[in-house]
């Protein structure tokens, strides 16, 4: 997985504002994986599947997963 960028200054989940990268990769198995890795420790992840659906979860940085979810494609 390759860093797509850095950036500077955004609200993270847990409500702080805080530097961090984002992440994106593609590969067979999951269509695209995006990864948001944030200064304080907070983490986003979302995978879009081959049949549209997507997963998503949002985790902050004491562990407490705010999302976890699977939204079927329609």
């Amino acid at each position: 997985m390759n860093a797509n960028g850095s950036f500077i200054g955004l609200q993270a989940p847990c409500g702080q504002i805080v530097d961090g990268e984002n992440y994106e990769d593609h590969d067979d198995e999951v269509v695209v994986t995006r990864e948001t890795f944030y200064a304080c420790g907070c983490r986003s992840i979302q995978h879009e599947y081959h049949d549209g659906a997507v997963s998503r979860r949002i985790v902050r940085h004491d562990g407490h997963v705010l999302i976890d979810e699977l939204l079927s494609a329609e």
